[in-house]
């Protein structure tokens, strides 16, 4: 039920803000995904093996750059795509920004071989999603105080068999403990809720789904929080 709020939202801001999608090269693959997988594919995977499906941009606002994604997902699975790669973003102007994606369709084998690619063991919290803001979020590790900026993400390497506690509101907050683990995936978080999801976190194959989440400490879609990184500026932190 949220996920279906979610699309609906995101619908009709495409209608108040003028998000629009365009696919820009299309093959003839009439291939179609069977799950609503659509999983990061890291700039050093070999892609030889993969069905390319199409590459799609979408143009909106910089107030809501996550949807850019949601915008290209529904279209390239609408495709048959279950995977995508970034190639572009860019500020169009104060208030406006493009993202472009290469969609593919890739079996099973190809995403375990992706895996190896990805980060392991660290801990990403991401600001706000608006890019025109310049509200930042105070939050605590371990007590150390931290801030993060809108369109910011902080990445902190974790030791193995250390204890983290990560606390936003004081008291009256929320608490998320982790642990660190060399052998675990990564943990992205973030203080604000469109586009993030509050169940277990998933290994990356398995595309955790969107919902809206009002807590105040939220798991990102890693997906997502993968193409973030591409998207946000980095605020240099160490947790030690």
């Amino acid at each position: 039920m949220k996920s279906i709020l979610l699309s609906i939202l995101i619908a009709f801001s495409s209608l108040c803000i003028g998000q629009q999608v365009n696919v820009l090269s299309q093959s003839n693959t009439l291939l179609k995904t069977q799950h609503q997988d659509f999983i990061y594919l890291s700039d050093s995977t070999n892609i030889a093996k993969a069905v390319f499906v199409a590459q799609i941009k979408a143009t909106g606002s910089l107030k809501n750059t996550s949807y850019l994604y949601y915008y290209i997902k529904n279209k390239a699975q609408e495709l048959g795509a279950n995977a995508f790669r970034f190639e572009q973003f860019n500020k169009l102007d104060s208030t406006n920004s493009e993202l472009i994606l290469s969609t593919y369709y890739a079996t099973d084998e190809l995403f375990v071989a992706n895996n190896v690619y990805l980060p392991q063991n660290n801990l990403y919290i991401f600001g706000y999603d608006d890019l025109t803001s310049h509200k930042s979020q105070g939050y605590k590790i371990n007590g150390t105080r931290y801030a993060i900026g809108a369109g910011e993400f902080a990445a902190y390497s974790l030791q193995d068999g250390a204890a983290y506690k990560i606390n936003k509101g004081g008291f009256t907050g929320m608490t998320y403990w982790l642990k660190g683990n060399t052998k675990e995936d990564c943990s992205f978080l973030s203080f604000s809720g469109i586009g993030l999801n509050n169940a277990d976190y998933a290994m990356y194959p398995n595309g955790i789904g969107v919902t809206i989440n009002t807590g105040k400490i939220n798991n990102v879609d890693p997906n997502l929080a993968l193409l973030l990184l591409k998207l946000y500026q980095e605020k240099n932190n160490l947790v030690r």
